[in-house]
């Protein structure tokens, strides 16, 4: 508001000043007397305008030339004063306009130039016209004053706007604050062992773990609060063998949940193990993760060696910690954009498309008396219609569907296989094995959109009726089985490029003439490190 009154008061309050000038003349019957000073001291104060903002020639030599405008307006504003003593209303209105450019353009000093240039001329004038009297002289001077606070709002007025654009140039602090830190970040990465590559990191600390304390097992897990353990690089194990330790009352159960290392003993396939785990925990102090190593109990491990996995734990846990929240970051940015498109996309072209089937169904009506040749028309232009709005509901579900840290792959597939359904009228089977540990944030996403590119070619394709699903989780290895029974559009190479490939993944097309099956092996052999994978940690960033 203040930068709308300081760029528009200027123009209209001098053109108001004009009108007032010429309505009180005109009510005096005086319009013609007073209309050409009006118009000569309005020219005048536009071309002085003019000229300070697109005039030609240096800046200080325009200001000149506005000035010398401005206060020969100021003179006729003077002499108007001195010919229209019966009626000095309108005259001493006009005298407010170079008083008020004045102050607008050279401040407080140039407005009091003004008027007084104006009175001079005024005073002389009338007193060459024997017209110089008492009375004229109090009234010419009461209108001088007002005409000087008037060239005093100019001058605030200039100063404000000044002020407002000084703000605009100025840089926000935030926006050098933000700088600032992108750089710092940006160094970091370079000087960090593994970059903000989680797993990288992990597998630095499990190159640590193994060069200084023997062990035939081991395994970096991390979880921040009660979020399930993820493991974020294994050795020696194509599963985890422990117990979970989110539940489990076990060696690694205690150190999850207190944050305190030991060492002991456990049962693996009837034969005892020693263990030894140690907590790595945030600036903070918060557990955000557990290394974990195993052998043969016997070779237990030692104070020593506990001591050892607490320090490398400790060394590691900043590295760690920071390659998490900054894809958490990334990956919280991605989750706002989706539902920032599914809003988008249900809010616009959703409706759009519901309000023309509303009138493709009472163009229906009419035409069932009118037009009846066209009902048959109609009637396939509005299921064309109802199967596009249906996949795009299905569309929007999609993005809004999204693997987050109390919603695991079991439960985001199984929620969609359910939609799918209702929507499509197509019968679907779902087997679901989930172990309690979770699979990276995302693998889980990679294989949510590996299921629904299988669902999207189900939908489309011809002759579909059942769709089946067999999904086995048991981090880090994960096996998915997908069918229909349409003919498919898919081909053995449909998923040669899949992103699942980068991270250990095996994926088979197998076209058939009816039907189509898809599966998924996830480090089936060997698990091998993979860029870019960590859970989600959005509380530490809600």
């Amino acid at each position: 508001m203040r930068e709308l009154w300081s760029v528009s008061t200027s123009t209209l309050l001098r053109s108001a000043i004009v009108a007032i000038a010429i309505a009180f003349g005109s009510i005096g019957s005086d319009v013609l007397t007073i209309l050409p000073w009006a118009l000569l001291i309005l020219t005048l104060d536009l071309v002085a305008g003019s000229i300070l903002s697109v005039g030609f020639g240096q800046p200080k030599t325009r200001r000149s030339q506005a000035l010398i405008l401005t206060f020969l307006g100021a003179g006729i504003a003077g002499a108007a004063i001195a010919t229209n003593q019966a009626a000095p209303l309108p005259a001493a209105l006009l005298l407010m306009i170079p008083a008020f450019r004045g102050g607008e353009v050279w401040g407080r000093l140039a407005a009091i130039a003004a008027v007084t240039m104006s009175i001079i001329v005024a005073f002389t004038t009338a007193h060459f016209r024997g017209d110089l009297t008492a009375a004229y002289v109090i009234i010419s001077l009461q209108w001088a004053v007002l005409a000087m606070a008037l060239g005093f709002l100019g001058a605030f007025t200039a100063q404000l706007q000044r002020k407002i654009e000084s703000q605009k140039q100025v840089p926000s602090p935030a926006a050098h604050e933000a700088a600032r830190l992108l750089r710092r970040l940006d160094a970091l990465a370079g000087a960090l062992d593994g970059g903000f590559d989680a797993p990288a990191s992990a597998e630095l600390l499990l190159d640590a773990v193994k060069a200084k304390i023997p062990g035939s097992r081991m395994a970096v897990l991390v979880g921040f609060g009660s979020e399930p353990a993820v493991p974020l690089a294994i050795r020696g194990i194509d599963r985890l063998p422990w117990p979970d330790p989110t539940t489990g009352d076990s060696v690694l159960g205690r150190v999850w949940r207190t944050a305190v290392a030991e060492a002991g003993f456990w049962v693996s396939d009837d034969l005892n193990r020693a263990i030894a785990a140690a907590p790595m925990s945030d600036p903070d102090g918060a557990r955000i993760g557990v290394v974990v190593v195993d052998r043969m109990a016997t070779a237990p491990f030692s104070a020593a060696d506990l001591g050892a996995l607490v320090g490398l734990a400790e060394s590691h846990s900043a590295n760690v910690d920071v390659a998490m929240i900054f894809t958490a970051l990334r990956q919280r940015a991605a989750f706002e954009e989706r539902e920032r498109l599914a809003r988008e996309m249900h809010d616009g072209i959703a409706q759009e498309l519901v309000a023309l089937g509303y009138r493709i169904d009472v163009t229906r009506r009419h035409a069932a008396n009118e037009a009846p040749n066209l009902v048959q028309a109609l009637d396939d232009a509005r299921g064309d219609l109802s199967r596009v709005l249906t996949d795009l509901r299905l569309r929007i579900a999609d993005l809004r569907l999204a693997v987050r840290p109390d919603q695991g792959l079991g439960a985001v597939v199984g929620a969609r296989l359910q939609q799918f359904g209702a929507a499509s009228g197509l019968t679907v089977g779902l087997r679901l094995n989930e172990s309690t540990y979770r699979l990276p944030a995302h693998v889980e996403t990679l294989i949510y959109r590996l299921v629904l590119d299988v669902l999207a070619d189900a939908r489309h394709a011809h002759g579909t009726t059942a769709v089946e699903l067999r999904l086995d989780v048991n981090a880090p290895q994960a096996w998915l089985h997908m069918s229909h029974d349409g003919i498919s559009g898919m081909g053995v190479n449909n998923f040669a490029d899949h992103p699942l490939t980068a991270v250990g993944a095996e994926i088979l097309v197998q076209p058939g003439e009816t039907g189509v099956v898809v599966t998924l092996a996830l480090n089936a052999r060997r698990p091998r490190h993979s860029p870019y994978l960590v859970p989600e940690r959005m509380r530490l960033i809600s």
